[in-house]
């Protein structure tokens, strides 16, 4: 994550997760964080105050535990930014009823398997999402977040500026789905199709 409270980041949807891995290895990328499963909690109050002004609560579970608060994002030269504020805490689950104590509720559980990388001097996160792999760049500017994905041969034209849950969302409405929870139980035996999220694979020319 970029070291100020500013988080400056971009996602592509990946066709072909091996090819994409092998780029990121020949380019001398540095591994920050193995592959590993992560579990976030997404909370809001009981009438979606957070979500109607486009804020961000979530508590996420992989090696330790993180509290995270995101505020509105704005597109800057095709890359959203926004303030992050993240804390490791001690205990999931009792933040998590600290969290419900304070009339917070869960309103949807979403899953990847992520691992990290440095790669020109940003964090490159590879992640395999239930409806497909993406990776998410985030940098310290808009033009080194680009420069990074031409490295890696994305078609910048591709690019995501929306959440997980969003994308969720997308698929719902595309597919009449009514799914509340982006895990892998959930997707168990689906084919995920890009047209189905809205989005087109960056990396097919790469």
């Amino acid at each position: 994550m970029n070291t100020s409270n500013q988080e400056i980041e971009v996602k592509f949807l990946i066709s072909n997760l091996p090819a994409l891995l092998q780029k990121i290895q020949s380019l001398g990328a540095l591994m920050l964080r193995p592959r590993m499963l992560e579990v976030n909690l997404r909370f809001d109050t009981h009438d979606m105050k957070l979500s109607e002004r486009a804020q961000v609560l979530r508590l996420r579970q992989d090696d330790q535990a993180i509290l995270t608060f995101k505020s509105p994002g704005e597109i800057v030269n095709g890359v959203i930014s926004r303030t992050e504020l993240e804390v490791v805490v001690s205990d999931f689950q009792t933040t998590r009823t600290i969290l419900e104590a304070l009339g917070f509720q869960v309103f949807m559980t979403y899953e990847k398997y992520r691992q990290n990388f440095k790669l020109n001097d940003l964090v490159a996160s590879v992640d395999e999402m239930p409806y497909g792999n993406f990776i998410e760049l985030e940098g310290n500017s808009p033009e080194h977040v680009r420069a990074t994905a031409d490295l890696l041969g994305l078609d910048w034209n591709q690019r995501i500026n929306l959440s997980y849950t969003a994308l969720l969302g997308l698929f719902n409405q595309n597919t009449g789905n009514t799914f509340r929870d982006l895990s892998f139980e959930t997707f168990s035996g689906l084919r995920v199709l890009p047209e189905q999220l809205g989005l087109a694979y960056a990396d097919l020319d790469s």
